[in-house]
């Protein structure tokens, strides 16, 4: 089985290179998208860029919070991943994920779950989103052309107007993290999807945040969705209804490593340098006893 590991990276560099020095093991292949608005010659100061194992793809786009170029990248990423056909499973993260386990424990969990995707998911309308999340597909969003603030104006002309959109009636819309791990036949099936019924992306592309709704709503609608765990197998921290997770420093190091869980985000060495040091420590420990 490989571990196949989908990387969207936009900063921090030296970051990344030490998080995938502690992916990298037997059988394992990582690529990359970093954004394109970080020049070529920056990448090329990195070990990642000159690994044989690790491929920066090509096709990179320049990434806006909030935009459908998020799902762009990812798809990206998940075509020239699965063009290898290697089987296994593909996980993606971020350039600030870091592993809570070894490659040999995370590799023995995916063999005894074998057949089994991992996606955390809730149906639409959610609760824990404003409005249920319903206004990110309600009406028209454009964060990627005129930015998040005029996206926001803009909806709430259309909110006042009672301009909504049309959803479609056959793929009930699911929202949940934008991470997850999929076999390699669940990940071809997406792309395939996605060819097939250009009017999904075509109608996701002016939705909000639709990295959080676009593969889930795919997903829970297909044939794989009996074998969906909703379980992203993260460790990831949000509170006080902010957009973006909690940075991880070295106080979160007990409730890390007491998770269970494969990996977490989102670390910054900036923040703190120190919570790293100790998880590689405790790894590594754990892997001579």
């Amino acid at each position: 089985m490989y571990l196949n590991y989908l990387i969207l990276a936009h900063k921090n560099l030296a970051q990344v290179d030490r998080l995938i020095d502690n992916l990298m093991g037997d059988d394992t292949y990582i690529y990359i998208h970093i954004d394109k608005r970080v020049p070529a010659e920056q990448i090329r100061k990195y070990r990642f860029a000159s690994q044989s194992r690790v491929k920066v793809i090509r096709n990179r786009v320049a990434v806006y919070w909030g935009g459908f170029s998020m799902v762009k990248a990812t798809l990206n990423l998940m075509k020239a991943a699965s063009a290898g056909g290697r089987p296994g499973y593909y996980t993606l993260l971020s350039g600030q994920d870091f592993p809570l386990q070894s490659n040999e424990s995370i590799r023995s969990f995916f063999q005894e779950n074998e057949g089994k995707e991992f996606m955390n998911y809730w149906r639409m309308p959610y609760k824990g989103w404003v409005n249920g999340g319903l206004d990110r597909i309600k009406y028209y969003w454009f964060v990627d052309k005129i930015g998040m603030y005029n996206s926001d104006l803009f909806c709430r002309f259309q909110r006042e107007n009672n301009m909504e959109r049309a959803y479609f009636k056959d793929y009930p819309p699911y929202g949940g993290s934008q991470w997850w791990c999929l076999s390699l036949d669940c990940v071809r099936y997406m792309l395939d999807f996605i060819e097939r019924h250009p009017s999904v992306p075509e109608f996701f592309e002016m939705t909000l945040i639709p990295d959080e709704s676009f593969f889930s709503t795919i997903l829970l609608n297909s044939p794989f969705s009996e074998n969906v765990v909703n379980d992203n197998l993260r460790y990831i921290v949000f509170e006080g209804g902010k957009p973006h997770p909690n940075l991880l420093g070295v106080n979160d190091f007990s409730r890390l490593m007491e998770s269970g869980k494969l990996w977490a985000r989102k670390f910054d060495e900036g923040h703190d340098h120190t919570i790293l040091d100790r998880i590689e420590e405790c790894i590594s420990r754990l892997q001579e006893s």
